[in-house]
């Protein structure tokens, strides 16, 4: 029974022990055949970038704002009087241009008229009582004199009859009718000048009788013209209600128009643009109080800041752009977007029209304004996107990254303007680097299309949005 077993036991364990012989044995051929490592050289990898190298430009400091059209110009048209409408001319209708002075609505004037002949009447029956005054006046005082005369007359006759009384010569009763005629030709005296007194108070009544007249004729007359409605300036219907045999009411709206000689638009601008644009000019701030409000008027404002503005159509029309003037600011800020309104004026909005191109100005039109400040020469722009919490990228003589502080001027949409901090000729990285670190070796490659583009902008010979 052992021995069956012990030829068993020694089968199992040469199938352990062969394997790890010849295990054994293939290691330590491998180790005796194995090469020494080769060591390498570590190199260090450079990363590609864009860069700009710096060049001074001249710079032109903007503000960009939007708006609204609205015309220089609006007119309601309001019936200063009452009555049925007899006649509207042609051109009376929505969209249309009209004249200054040119007649579009007439109101029946015969109430009017009626009016107009009822005072003349009463003039001229006041001026014919004022002539006939004149007439009194004078026979009057004719009168008077010739009546005086027969005083003294009868004062030479009552003299002497009392004198003839001394002496017995005449009754008592031939004395006492020459007092009678004598009191009765004085009473006839004192009664024409009592109507000679008269008479100034008379006229003066009479006289402001007529001038109240005057003035009511006046006045009908005023309401007989304005019978006929004319436009009071160049203008461009937008709403009309008036038709013939409407009766219009005094004082109510029949139609809207809007004048064509001047446009403006109320263009938001940031307060931080328009200060940046004011700093850049170089010129002291302007002071004033209640006394020199002049002093910030617009017109002098441009003129001292050297402004200028441009009116661009939102709509991808390159010939859609005009001059515009500073006409006022806004009288308060927007509460919303804390934002200053400028509003600026385009005078003939409807002048060089080139259908597909450049249309008119016309109300609710969407507009970009631009606000141009004083050119600036020898300044140094970055993107800026270039610009990193007040450092920028820059590559040294050994094209490794230094980041160097720099103080701004100001920023203007696509670039920034830097005051201090980089030279003419330093080469600025202008593409993302992540992450940046200080003294790594660089690959730059001159990005000559945003150089140009950015010099462009800043000229102002872009359009930056």
């Amino acid at each position: 029974m052992t021995t069956d077993v012990k030829p068993k036991d020694n089968m199992k364990r040469l199938l352990i022990v062969v394997p790890v012989i010849i295990a054994v044995a293939v290691v330590a051929v491998m180790v005796r055949n194995q090469k020494e490592p080769q060591k390498k050289t570590a190199t260090e990898e450079s990363r590609l970038v864009r860069t700009m190298r710096l060049q001074p430009v001249d710079v032109v400091p903007r503000a960009i704002g939007y708006g609204y059209v609205e015309p220089g110009q609006v007119w309601q048209v309001v019936p200063e009087v009452s009555g049925k409408i007899i006649e509207v001319s042609p051109a009376f209708k929505k969209g249309n241009f009209v004249h200054g002075g040119e007649m579009l609505v007439r109101i029946d004037p015969t109430d009017y008229e009626l009016i107009v002949n009822r005072m003349s009447a009463n003039i001229e029956s006041m001026n014919a009582q004022l002539a006939e005054l004149d007439r009194q006046e004078k026979n009057y005082r004719t009168s008077l004199k010739i009546q005086k005369t027969l005083l003294e007359l009868k004062q030479k006759e009552l003299d002497r009859n009392r004198q003839a009384m001394e002496t017995r010569s005449i009754s008592s009763s031939a004395l006492d009718q020459s007092v009678m005629n004598y009191q009765s030709q004085l009473a006839q005296v004192q009664e024409i000048e009592n109507s000679i007194a008269l008479t100034p108070a008379s006229r003066q009544t009479l006289k402001a009788e007529l001038k109240s007249s005057q003035a009511q004729l006046e006045e009908a007359l005023a309401d007989l013209a304005r019978t006929e409605i004319t436009a009071p300036f160049a203008c461009r219907i937008t709403e009309t209600s008036a038709e013939v045999g409407q009766y219009v009411q005094q004082g109510t709206t029949i139609a809207s128009a809007d004048g064509i000689a001047r446009a403006e638009i109320n263009a938001q601008v940031s307060m931080e643009t328009m200060r940046a644009i004011i700093a850049a000019s170089g010129r002291p701030p302007i002071t004033s109080t209640a006394a020199t409000m002049d002093r910030i008027k617009m017109d002098k404002i441009k003129k001292h800041l050297g402004l200028t503005a441009k009116v661009r159509l939102v709509n991808n029309l390159t010939e859609a752009v005009w001059d515009a003037d500073f006409a006022r600011t806004d009288a308060s800020l927007d509460a919303r977007t804390r934002t200053l309104g400028i509003i600026v004026a385009v005078d003939d909005p409807y002048n060089r029209i080139i259908f597909g191109q450049r249309p008119p100005l016309v109300r609710n039109m969407f507009c970009e304004v631009t606000i141009s400040g004083r050119t600036l020469s020898d300044q140094i722009v970055v993107p800026r996107s270039a610009l990193h919490d007040g450092r920028v990228y820059v590559v040294d003589g050994e094209n490794r990254l230094r980041r160097k502080k720099v103080t701004v001027a100001f920023t203007q949409s696509d670039f920034t303007v830097i005051h201090e901090g980089l030279t003419t000729g330093e080469q600025v990285v202008v593409s993302d680097v992540m992450p940046a670190v200080e003294g790594m070796l660089l690959t730059p490659l001159e990005d000559e299309t945003l150089k140009e583009r950015l010099t462009a902008q800043a000229g102002g010979l872009m359009d930056v949005q």
